[in-house]
């Protein structure tokens, strides 16, 4: 006696009917059929009287119906038992990211990922890379992607990733568009779009604002994210300064490479992989994944 006859068994004994009981099975008619028949060869007893106008349970189909119906019930609890045991082996891996353009890098590596850790179940939460250092020490993340920042603490781990400069992005209808890269001087008769020191990393706020400090207020914008930024140089505001990491392309926006400034560490950030073995190679994968990083 198998669960799959008992199942057969129920779902002809509730809509006395074969074909629909096979629609709910999904399963053909005659495979209920003969599924039937076996029961009642292995319980020495006729369940079903049937004739081509209907289908009625016998005296002692109506005893085994609950007893069948007690036996599913066991089966599917025990089923979910272990279920839940699977289920207790799920991975929660949260990721912090503070720019959601940035989120693009991680695709190949998780990708990967999937197939080493089935269980594996990534979250990636965007939020201030000022706010990096805490959630890590809280454990309430398990990895950051971001800049270096010299002044975090020796408690959290760095990996390096690639090395971005600034580069600049404006209308392709002002004159900077002609020149191959731009200088400081070059920007001095524009307004200067850049990060908001409360979202990005003192190093790189610090970078930008070396180009910044001598513009007027009015002359400066200050954005939350780097969607924001682009769209304001998009509009004619003035010239975006950003880390040339995975720029999007815009049809009226132009890019060029700003002299004379400094490399920036781009990387990732963590507070031990002991125990966490799915870090560990997170992180072994996105950083051997070069072509991730090419601007």
């Amino acid at each position: 006696m198998t669960i799959f006859q008992i199942e057969c068994f129920l779902a002809v004994a509730e809509h006395l009917n074969f074909a629909r009981a096979s629609r709910q099975l999904n399963v053909s008619q005659p495979a209920i059929t003969r599924q039937i028949h076996t029961l009642e060869e292995e319980l020495g007893t006729q369940l079903f009287i049937r004739s081509t106008r209907m289908v009625r349970l016998t005296e002692n189909g109506r005893i085994f119906q609950s007893d069948a119906q007690l036996m599913v019930n066991t089966a599917r609890r025990s089923i979910q038992r272990f279920a839940s045991q699977d289920e207790s082996k799920i991975i929660d891996f949260h990721i912090g990211c503070a720019n959601p353009l940035h989120m693009e890098l991680l695709s190949n590596t998780l990708e990967q990922m999937k197939d080493i850790y089935p269980m594996l179940h990534p979250k990636v939460l965007i939020l201030p890379e000022t706010h990096f250092p805490d959630a890590l020490k809280r454990e309430a993340l398990d990895v950051t992607v971001g800049f270096h920042a010299p002044g975090v603490k020796d408690s959290l781990h760095y990996k390096e990733l690639c090395r971005p400069r600034f580069a600049c992005l404006f209308r392709d209808t002002l004159p900077l568009s002609q020149k191959k890269q731009v200088t400081a001087n070059d920007l001095n008769d524009y307004a200067i779009i850049l990060y908001d020191p409360g979202v990005i990393s003192p190093t790189v706020y610090n970078g930008q604002w070396e180009f910044a400090k001598n513009k007027k207020p009015s002359q400066l914008y200050y954005c939350e994210t780097t969607e924001n930024a682009l769209l304001l140089a998009d509009a004619g505001y003035g010239v975006a300064l950003l880390p040339d990491i995975r720029l999007p392309a815009y049809q009226h926006l132009t890019k060029r490479t700003l002299c004379n400034n400094d490399i920036y560490s781009f990387g990732l950030y963590y507070k031990s992989y002991r125990n966490k073995p799915y870090l560990r190679d997170f992180i072994r994968i996105l950083h051997g994944d070069e072509s991730t990083f090419q601007t």
